[in-house]
């Protein structure tokens, strides 16, 4: 038997823009996608029998049968490249909140696609890569290449961009979480979008200029969630009282994030006892 440690990093959303909506439901977007270093953990033990995928992870509130991504992926991967499954356990040491817009779950099955394509001498290309992990998670054809990008379509378009940010973040994830699938139901209840200037944000992304990119940040799932819910306004006018730090959603949230350049352990203290019924997690571009 052999075991393999891997990271299974989160990512930021720096805006995020809806453009459409395809007669499937699903919705068409425009935003970049930046990879950090918050991580999950999965040791890998691969026994070169055939066999089963066997899942175990230190959250309770986790599934460990075929609903959780990697059994999807699992099964998804040895239909499509025809070959006979082996038998695999997967702990998964989770880090990366859950329902924070992080992309903790597409994260996981991301890893360990690229981890099943290797193993079997990368049998599928990396195009055959993201056609198989679009249709399971939206946010995996990011994590398969996991560099910064302007993504598109429904998560498939992806243009790697440069990401000079000299910053470190800090992330908070409130007691609370959301729905990514509820998130988008509320999109009905916003007319008039505040559009990002996603060209802006990758010219202060790569020229290391974050007051360009600060005030070119909207993110049209932040938009419509608070209109309707009453926790995410709450905390977002909690994060607003903050003085010299402003905050943005990631994703559909419930996460915030804001950039540090100056006195960030001090400011990571104050806010981990500000916000003590929260998780606060300081963070790199990856």
């Amino acid at each position: 038997m052999k075991i393999y440690n891997l990271q299974s990093n989160a990512k930021i959303n720096i805006g995020l823009n809806i453009t459409g909506v395809l007669e499937n439901g699903y919705h068409l977007l425009d935003m970049t996608m930046l990879p950090v270093d918050l991580a999950d953990k999965l040791t890998i033990k691969v026994s070169d029998k055939f066999g089963k995928l066997k899942i175990k992870t230190n959250k309770k509130d986790i599934p460990v049968d075929e609903s959780n991504i990697l059994y999807k992926i699992y099964k998804k991967f040895y239909e499509v490249s025809n070959i006979m499954p082996i038998e695999i356990e997967v702990y998964l040491e989770k880090k990366i909140p859950h329902q924070a817009g992080l992309g903790g779950g597409s994260s996981n099955g991301a890893v360990f696609l690229n981890f099943l394509n290797n193993y079997h001498n990368n049998i599928l290309t990396s195009d055959e890569l993201i056609e198989l992990g679009k249709n399971i998670g939206a946010d995996i054809p990011f994590f398969i290449l996991n560099k910064a990008c302007r993504v598109r379509g429904i998560g498939e378009k992806l243009l790697e961009i440069q990401n000079n940010l000299n910053v470190s973040l800090v992330i908070i994830k409130p007691s609370f979480g959301v729905s990514t699938v509820d998130a988008y139901k509320e999109i009905k209840n916003i007319k008039n979008p505040k559009m990002a200037n996603i060209n802006e944000i990758i010219n202060g992304l790569k020229n290391n200029d974050l007051e360009l990119v600060e005030k070119n940040i909207e993110n049209n799932l932040e938009e419509a969630l608070l209109k309707s819910d009453e926790k995410l306004v709450q905390f977002k006018k909690k994060l607003s009282e903050v003085k010299d730090l402003k905050f943005f959603m990631s994703g559909s949230g419930s996460a915030y994030y804001a950039f540090l350049i100056k006195d960030i352990h001090e400011q990571i203290s104050n806010l981990k006892y500000r916000f003590n019924d929260c998780e606060v997690f300081l963070c790199n571009f990856k």
